[in-house]
């Protein structure tokens, strides 16, 4: 029978050494605010580890009110993807008391390729809504996303921060970055050909599109409303109109928070048709296929709506 000191010292060395195992397999935790960047962050961490979302079921990232489940999630992150300050005003203002250590804004990111915000018709000054404008911070437009270009690029920067928090699994996310970024260009190249065609003037509610549309060479020429979460007054309603005639708009196109009521009010007795854009998936099912699938509902709302005649 060994000594008793002997055994307690090999009982020692067992519980540390089991101790250390347990912490190298433990997984980092993510959290993701915005669903299409989640998917892109999810398949990045496939089959090792899950990311938490942060703002899901159609919530706004213009104006979020954070319920206690996702502060808690903040508080326990390891590390937090999110857009930037331009986009998650709300999370921006909370970060400083809630956030992780480390927080990645995409649109930090060196090489993304970044458009600044534009005015689509009708100005403010024309019909009198001035009240309307929407303070951007450094005439930055967020959506960026809405890229597969950039999308790329966000997802090496998601490569990179994933494997220095996390070096043990850098191999496996450096694997499914590749595999994520073949499937962005076919999906680029995929998109560019079905958006080939698109041509004519269309409108939409909210200016989110401007991405997709650099990308693929499509043309807004108005836009409802120049903030996401305020309804357009009644000269802005009206100057819309007279656009809609004197362009030859073919589609108005809402999204899914907007009311129907405004929608029939602004095609009343115009040859317009109609089609629902949604930019953040609200309706998708969250995971590594949701940005995919996000893009290809986008591109057949556009396509459908603009390819049909007149209603």
């Amino acid at each position: 029978m060994p000594p008793r000191p002997l055994v307690f010292l090999g009982l020692f060395c067992l519980f540390f050494f089991f101790a250390g195992l347990a912490q190298a397999s433990e997984r980092p935790r993510v959290v993701v605010s915005i669903a299409p960047l989640h998917s892109l962050v999810a398949a990045v961490m496939e089959d090792e580890g899950q990311p938490a979302l942060l703002l899901g079921g159609g919530e706004s990232p213009h104006s979020f009110s954070l319920r206690p489940s996702a502060a808690r999630l903040l508080s326990n992150a390891d590390i937090l993807f999110w857009i930037g300050p331009q986009l998650e005003r709300p999370l921006a203002r909370l970060l400083p008391s809630l956030g992780p250590n480390r927080n990645i804004a995409m649109l930090q990111t060196g090489e993304l390729s970044i458009l600044g915000h534009r005015q689509l018709a009708p100005s403010q000054q024309a019909n009198g809504d001035s009240h309307e404008h929407e303070s951007h911070d450094a005439g930055v437009d967020p959506h960026v996303w809405l890229s597969p270009a950039n999308a790329m690029v966000m997802t090496d920067e998601i490569v990179r921060q994933l494997s220095e928090l996390d070096p043990q699994r850098s191999a496996h996310y450096q694997a499914n970055g590749t595999r994520l970024h073949r499937s962005l260009l076919a999906l680029d190249i995929e998109l560019a050909e079905r958006l080939a065609a698109v041509r004519g003037n269309y409108a939409v509610f909210h200016d989110a599109y401007q991405y997709l549309e650099h990308r693929y060479g499509l043309r807004a020429v108005a836009a409802v409303t120049t903030h996401a979460e305020r309804r357009p007054g009644a000269a802005r309603l009206s100057a819309l109109r007279k656009i809609f005639v004197d362009q030859d708009v073919r589609c108005l196109f809402s999204e899914p928070e907007f009311s129907p009521r405004l929608v029939s009010l602004l095609r009343e007795d115009l040859p317009l048709r109609h089609a629902v854009l949604d930019p953040l998936g609200a309706n998708i099912a969250a995971g590594p296929a949701a940005y995919f699938e996000t893009m290809h509902a986008l591109v057949r709302a556009f396509t459908d709506c603009m390819q049909k005649g007149p209603t």
